[in-house]
């Protein structure tokens, strides 16, 4: 009963926030959460569903920026053209590179996403003509339907959050599916579910290719929200940063990695008056998370979404 009250008074929060809290500031830190929620959700669907952990996630994320931003800003296309695209285009490179590396298991699967993240990030930078290199994409547009422009912090914060709400009730669908509980199979024992006829590296791609078509939706957001992108922001340390938001939330829980992500996303923001200071804060407190809460702060010492 007290979880259903506390789980009610946060969501009322959460609808209300914008309107309760007037500073532009402290509404731009609640948009900014939102799509980082929706980053930090995509990968928690490899990491807590599927035990598959992609040190590059942060690639995907930027494809889905500049796929959005350099059709708005270059072929003049209206942001549903772009937005569309950016998930299709990073569901698809995520499919293709899927396909041979996911029969790689472990720390050899993680090299090998890192080093897809580190050519991605180099593509941006170098190919020059295209992605404009170091000096990145700026003017781009916001996201707009039609005749209708969110170009307000409170008009961004609902629209995110609508997706977010979206995303979050789709995954849930899904990992109470068979689709679900057979990639927890996978994740508990694969040899076991291959023994029962679980095509394992289809069912991987699969999941993979829905979550990097999330984290490109991610990236489509916030390419519009910000007006302006480079490669330094889709570094490998920003796929490091989402994995440490699905770690600190709760990788087996669905809400878990939207709390890691409003969290890490947040505090340094909050701390930025203490500039020398911040990181060296923020890095406690994440070691402190860890130490006392290794499962996450959500989740339990065994968590599925299919015990009963």
């Amino acid at each position: 009963m007290k979880k259903k009250v506390a789980g009610a008074l946060i969501f009322v929060f959460v609808l209300l926030y914008p309107l309760v809290v007037s500073n532009v500031y402290y509404q731009r830190i609640g948009v900014i959460s939102c799509i980082f929620a929706i980053l930090a959700t995509s990968l928690g669907l490899l990491v807590g569903q599927v035990r598959l952990v992609s040190a590059g996630h942060a690639a995907f994320f930027g494809i889905g920026a500049y796929t959005s931003a350099l059709l708005t800003t270059k072929a003049s296309l209206p942001f549903l053209v772009g937005f569309a695209a950016a998930i299709v285009m990073s569901a698809a490179i995520g499919f293709l590179f899927a396909i041979p590396v996911l029969r790689l298991k472990g720390h050899y699967l993680s090299m090998a996403t890192l080093a897809f993240g580190i050519v991605v990030q180099m593509v941006m930078l170098n190919w020059e003509s295209v992605t404009n290199g170091p000096n990145g994409i700026p003017g781009i547009p916001y996201v707009s339907f039609f005749s209708v422009q969110l170009d307000t912090d409170v008009k961004m914060y609902y629209f995110t959050l609508m997706l977010l709400l979206l995303i979050l009730w789709g995954l849930s669908r899904i990992y109470r599916s068979p689709f679900g509980r057979t990639l927890n199979m996978i994740r508990e024992d694969e040899i076991a579910a291959a023994t029962l006829g679980v095509h394992v590296v289809r069912f991987k791609v699969t999941a993979f290719t829905i979550s990097a078509g999330l984290a490109g939706l991610a990236g489509s957001l916030f390419a519009h929200y910000m007006s302006y992108i480079n490669y330094d922001t889709f570094s490998p340390m920003e796929s490091f940063m989402i994995l440490a938001m699905v770690v600190v939330g709760g990788m087996h829980t669905l809400f878990g990695p939207v709390l890691g992500a409003v969290l890490l996303s947040s505090i340094p923001e909050l701390l930025r008056e203490f500039s020398d200071y911040r990181m060296l804060i923020y890095g406690v407190v994440l070691v402190i998370i860890l130490l006392f809460r290794p499962q996450g702060i959500l989740g339990k010492s065994r968590t599925t979404f299919n015990s009963h």
